[in-house]
Parts: structure tokens; sequence; C-alpha cells
């Protein structure tokens, strides 16, 4: 195994569990955490609110993000070793998938939070945006079309 290939498990382990503790942490924490970002974002931002409404898109935008950053890792790891296009897609999608599915079973038995569907899909489709990101700039610099 190369260096490279390692790093990147390692990465992609270390990545997990910060999104993992992120959800193990109680709901009072998490809102104090979005908190601090809305009152920064809010500044430069000017069409996002600083009430409820702008926590909810902080929130939302952070579960997208951790997920994008999740969905970018696997798929160079996938990438690194599997030939064909739907391994390459549909490995980091399922493991995304199973991460986000953990991520959202955990909430249920943290205080204050609660597993959601909706935030499934958005964790879902920050791994298919991440995927997509890394497939487009792999098969760009190959020169080779899908």
């Amino acid at each position: 195994m190369n260096k490279k290939k390692i790093l990147l498990g390692i990465l992609i382990a270390v990545w997990v569990c910060v999104i993992w503790g992120h959800s193990m942490q109680p709901a009072v924490v998490s809102h104090g955490e979005s908190g601090k970002f809305l009152a920064i974002i809010s500044r430069f931002v000017p069409f996002i609110p600083n009430d409820e409404n702008g926590m909810f898109i902080i929130r939302k935008a952070a579960h997208f993000t951790e997920y994008l950053i999740l969905g970018t890792l696997l798929c160079m790891e996938f990438c690194t070793y599997l030939k064909g296009l739907w391994e390459r897609c549909l490995n980091p999608l399922f493991s995304g998938l199973f991460v986000c599915f953990i991520d959202e079973t955990i909430q249920l038995f943290v205080d204050g939070r609660s597993g959601e569907i909706r935030d499934m899909w958005i964790d879902f489709a920050g791994v298919a945006l991440g995927t997509l990101i890394v497939l487009a700039i792999i098969n760009n610099k190959k020169g080779r079309r899908y």
C-alpha cells in the first residue's frame, strides 16, 4: 500500500469521527456552536437573517458541507483502485449513505437531538455532489468522457 492511500484512509476515518462527534453533542452545545457561526456569517452574507430561520440555514448548510467533504474523500479513495464508472460512483455514494444513516441514528440517543430523514437527504446530496466533483475532475484530467 502506498502512503497516499494510507493517509487518505486515515483522513476519512478522522472526518467520520468529526461528523459523528458533532452528532454526539447535546442540542444545547450544538445550538450554541451554530449560533456562533450564524453571528459571523450574517455579518458578511446579508440575506441570512440572524434569527431562527438563519439558524436553520446554517445547520442544514453544515450538514451538507460535512458530507460534501466526506463524498470528496470517499471518491478519491475509491477512484485510486476502481476502474468502472459505476463502481467509482456507487461505492462512495453507498458508503456516504451508511455514514449518514449511523449519524442520524446516533442523534436519536442524544439529549435534545433527533434523527431526521430530511437531514439524511441533505447529507446524501452532499456526498453525491462531492463524488460528482471528484469524478468530473478525474475524468477531465484523463480526457475521457463517459
